[in-house]
C-alpha cells in the first residue's frame, strides 16, 4: 500500500506543480498541440488556466510575483507581468475575449494582399506632394508601412540590381519574421530567401550556439548579398539596467560591454566582405521590466550598427503599439478590425505581427535593392517548377 500512497502524493503534487506554472504549460500546449495532434487537449488546458486566473489563488499568485519581481533585479517574470486590473467596460470585455478558450495563441494564417504589398513598395509618383506618401495619423498599423528609423549612416551604396540573395539569421523572432517574408518574397523574381534561425540562441551562449561561427560558415556557403539579423530576446534578459560601469581599466566587463563586442565581432564579418545586413530591433515587449531590458539591447545594437558602413538599425518599437504607445496583443487591421499580433508569452508575434514587421523591412529594403514583381508568366513558371 506504501507504494500506491507514495503515487498519489506524487499525481497530486504534480497537478498543483502544473496549476501553479498553468500560464506556461498552456502556452507549451498552445505551440505544440493546438494546431497539430492534440486540439481537444489544448482547449481543456485554457478552460483550466481561465479557471485558476478567475480563481482566488490566481490574483494571489500574480501578486506574490509582482512583490518579489525586485529581489531579483527585475529579472524575474512569469506571462502574467504585472499589469493594472481593467477599470473599465471595454478594457474587461477585451480581457474576456482573451482569456476565450476557443483562441489559440496563434490566429489562422492572414494571406498577404499582394496589390497593397507592392503599391507600398512603389515608389511615389514625381507629381505627388510629401505630405500625400507621409503615413496620416489615423492610419492603423496593418493598414500603412511605418518608416523605420535608421541608425548610422547610409549605405553608400549603388542600389543592388538583379538576382540577389537574402539569408535571415537569428533567434526564434527570426524565424517567425522569416515566415512572412517567405510570402511576401514570392511574389518577386528576383529574390531567393535563405532561412537559417535557431531557436533560443542569441550571441549571450555560445556553447549553445556559436553565432560568430556559424555566420561565418553561412557567408561562405550561401554567398549572400544582403543579411537580415534579428536576435536578441534570449539575450536581453542577462541585461541588469541597474549595473554601474566598471572602473577604468578594469579587466572585469559588465554584461552591456560583453554583448557590445559580440555585436562589433558579428558585424565586423558582414563589413569585411562588404555585405549590407540589416538589424531588425526588438518590438516592445509585455512584460514591463523585460521591455525595459529589451531597449537597452536595441540602443547596444543601434550604437553598433552606427560604426558600420554596411550596416543599418532598423528599429521597430513602435510597430506593434497601440495609439498611446503601449504595448498591445490585438492591433486594427485596415478595416477597423482587431488582429492579434502578439503570441500569449508577451514576446513572439503571430503572423500579423510578423507581416507588420516583414512589410516595413521591405519598404526600406526597396530603397536599396530593386524588387521585380513577377510578372503571370514568371509566377506561372515558378508553380509549374514547384514541388
Amino acid at each position: 500500500m506504501s507504494w500506491k500512497k507514495a503515487c498519489f502524493v506524487y499525481v497530486i503534487a504534480l497537478a498543483v506543480a502544473a496549476m501553479v506554472n498553468i500560464e506556461k504549460v498552456s502556452v507549451w500546449v498552445d505551440d505544440h498541440l493546438a494546431d497539430g495532434p492534440a486540439p481537444g487537449l489544448a482547449r481543456q488546458v485554457r478552460l483550466a488556466r481561465n479557471l485558476w486566473r478567475e480563481s482566488g489563488l490566481g490574483p494571489a499568485s500574480r501578486s506574490l510575483d509582482c512583490a518579489l519581481a525586485p529581489y531579483f533585479d527585475e529579472t524575474y517574470k512569469n506571462s502574467l507581468a504585472c499589469r493594472d486590473e481593467p477599470n473599465t467596460e471595454a478594457e474587461i470585455q477585451a480581457l474576456k475575449n482573451r482569456l476565450d478558450p476557443n483562441q489559440p495563441v496563434l490566429k489562422p494564417d492572414i494571406p498577404v494582399d499582394t496589390d497593397d504589398l507592392l503599391a507600398a513598395l512603389a515608389p511615389p509618383k514625381p507629381s505627388q506632394a510629401a505630405e500625400d506618401v507621409l503615413p496620416t495619423p489615423d492610419q492603423t498599423h496593418a493598414a500603412a508601412i511605418p518608416a523605420a528609423d535608421q541608425a548610422g549612416p547610409a549605405l553608400g551604396q549603388a542600389k543592388l540590381t538583379g538576382s540577389r540573395k537574402l539569408l535571415v539569421v537569428g533567434d526564434s523572432l527570426a524565424i517567425g519574421l522569416s515566415l512572412s517574408l517567405r510570402r511576401s518574397m514570392a511574389e518577386f523574381e528576383n529574390v531567393q530567401l535563405i532561412e537559417e534561425g535557431k531557436v533560443s540562441s542569441g550571441l549571450a551562449n555560445p556553447k549553445y550556439y556559436d553565432w560568430g561561427k556559424a555566420l561565418r560558415v553561412f557567408l561562405d556557403k550561401y554567398k549572400p548579398d544582403v543579411v537580415v539579423i534579428m536576435m536578441g530576446a534570449n539575450d536581453a534578459k542577462y541585461i541588469n539596467v541597474n549595473e554601474k560601469p566598471r572602473p577604468p581599466g578594469s579587466t572585469n566587463k559588465t554584461w552591456p560591454e560583453v554583448f557590445s563586442m559580440r555585436v562589433e565581432d558579428f558585424l565586423e564579418a558582414l563589413q569585411q566582405r562588404g555585405i549590407r545586413n540589416y538589424w531588425i530591433g526588438l518590438p516592445i515587449m509585455g512584460d514591463p521590466s523585460y521591455a525595459k531590458q529589451a531597449e537597452v539591447m536595441n540602443d547596444i545594437v543601434k550604437t553598433e550598427c552606427g560604426r558600420f558602413a554596411t550596416s543599418r538599425f532598423l528599429d521597430t518599437w513602435s510597430l506593434l503599439t497601440d495609439a498611446q504607445g503601449n504595448y498591445s496583443t490585438f492591433l486594427p487591421n485596415d478595416k477597423g478590425v482587431k488582429i492579434k499580433v502578439r503570441a500569449n508569452d508577451k514576446v513572439h508575434f503571430t503572423v500579423a505581427g510578423g507581416d507588420i514587421l516583414a512589410q516595413s523591412f521591405l519598404a526600406t529594403l526597396a530603397k536599396e535593392m530593386e524588387l521585380r514583381p513577377k510578372t503571370p508568366d514568371t509566377s506561372h513558371a515558378s508553380s509549374l517548377r514547384a514541388p
